[in-house]
């Protein structure tokens, strides 16, 4: 009975997605690509040339918003922490198609939006919190919009008084899950998975980097995953092929 329950469920998921996918992609086309698009469609009206920053830019959704920007004809400025290979991070980053690439120390020193080198962000994604949030707000134009979707470091959103006061800037929250739930069957659901699916095929969207494990390793999966350095690197996901009753 479970065997057909699994066999059902896969016919159905299968049927909707379009077979040039990879399996990887089809896995993770309605989290994390879906939370990059709508991040950058929902809050502002954005047009080709405006620049959207975004801290752990290294991440599934980050790099996701990456991709999207590029495609999209937006400017993306990245921050991500310091570490070890960061040459090696950046060079990864640069390829998927990032604008700029800064640690977050460089920020608080970059000349880039001073200069005008670079202008204003309309639009910043935050996952991090505390003091990162901080630095991607200030580099927010006049009435911009700061949407957070995650917490890593595990530190509250401060906002400025200064930044609410004189530059009228908004914070916003995202998650998901709630949009799913919101839009369950709707034209705007249809339309953003048809987006994502052709995006993929025309290879202008790639899985982030990640590790397939089975079922029954899923300890791996979660003591990394928690890691408080955050510095894993790589999505675990799950691979339920072969799945029986002695896994």
């Amino acid at each position: 009975m479970n065997d057909l329950i699994l066999k059902k469920t896969t016919l159905i998921i299968f049927c909707q997605i379009p077979k040039e996918i990879g399996v990887v992609e089809a896995a993770t086309m309605s989290v994390n690509p879906s939370t990059a698009y709508r991040m950058l469609k929902d809050f502002v009206q954005l047009s080709a040339g405006d620049t959207v920053i975004q801290n752990g830019a290294n991440s599934a959704a980050g790099q996701n918003v990456i991709q999207l920007c590029k495609v999209w004809g937006l400017i993306s400025v990245n921050i991500v922490r310091d570490r070890p290979n960061i040459d090696e991070l950046k060079i990864f980053l640069k390829n998927l198609g990032a604008t700029h690439i800064l640690t977050e120390q460089e920020l608080s020193k970059t000349d880039i939006f001073k200069s005008k080198a670079v202008s204003k962000a309309k639009l910043a994604l935050n996952c991090v919190g505390g003091k990162s949030a901080v630095e991607i707000l200030r580099q927010l134009d006049h009435k911009g919009v700061m949407v957070t979707y995650g917490g890593m470091s595990r530190e509250p959103v401060t906002l400025p008084t200064s930044a609410l006061i004189f530059k009228d800037i908004s914070a916003r929250g995202f998650w998901m899950s709630r949009w799913t739930k919101e839009h369950q069957g709707t034209q705007e659901q249809e339309i953003m998975q048809r987006d994502i699916a052709q995006l993929l095929i025309d290879g202008k969207l790639r899985a982030p980097v990640h590790k397939l494990l089975p079922l029954r390793l899923y300890q791996e999966a979660i003591k990394n995953t928690l890691n408080a350095k955050g510095f894993t690197g790589l999505k675990y996901i799950f691979d339920f092929q072969g799945l029986d009753s002695s896994t």
